[in-house]
């Protein structure tokens, strides 16, 4: 646990899609770390599904007639990125009050992000799995309500739509 240190406000954000060479550069920089018994991870990817879309849109808007199905082919991400990360900071901070983790690394993509890729990496280690699962299963919780990141959903058939987290 951090008691009173308070994290910098670090920029979560990387440009296209997390690349699994990243992922896997993060856990291996902490094999020195000898206080450190689990380390969790939570990796978010971009699903092909398939949404109602209006059939010959250009601009996406669905309608509540003349509709077909398309499947997501990529999801196009904006944030506010000055207030996202200030709001990620406010995160780990109650992240790092909560639980006792040594570690806590969060990334989200921005840009085009095609299905099947890699957009959000939560990584949090602890000197035990139980407080590394928890405070992962906390922040990706708190990213998808507090931080406002948008993504647009481009359908295979040229219609987008706006993505609602649940």
């Amino acid at each position: 646990m951090s008691g009173t240190k308070t994290h910098k406000t670090r920029d979560i954000f990387i440009d296209g899609p997390i690349a699994p060479a990243f992922i896997a550069e993060s856990i291996a920089k902490h094999a020195t770390r000898t206080d450190i018994g689990g380390h969790e991870i939570f990796l978010g990817q971009v699903r092909a599904d398939e949404l109602a879309a209006a059939h010959g849109s250009a601009t996406g808007a669905l309608t509540t007639g003349n509709q077909q199905r398309a499947t997501v082919h990529a999801i196009e991400y904006t944030a506010y990125r000055d207030m996202a990360n200030e709001q990620m900071t406010a995160i780990r901070e109650e992240a790092f009050a909560r639980w006792p983790i040594t570690c806590l690394h969060v990334h989200h993509s921005l840009g085009s992000i095609k299905a099947g890729e890699l957009c959000f990496f939560v990584f949090a280690s602890a000197a035990h799995r139980r407080e590394a699962r928890e405070a992962v299963a906390f922040v990706t919780d708190e990213v998808k309500k507090r931080l406002p990141i948008f993504g647009k959903e481009i359908l295979e058939n040229g219609t987008h739509g706006w993505k609602r987290n649940s």
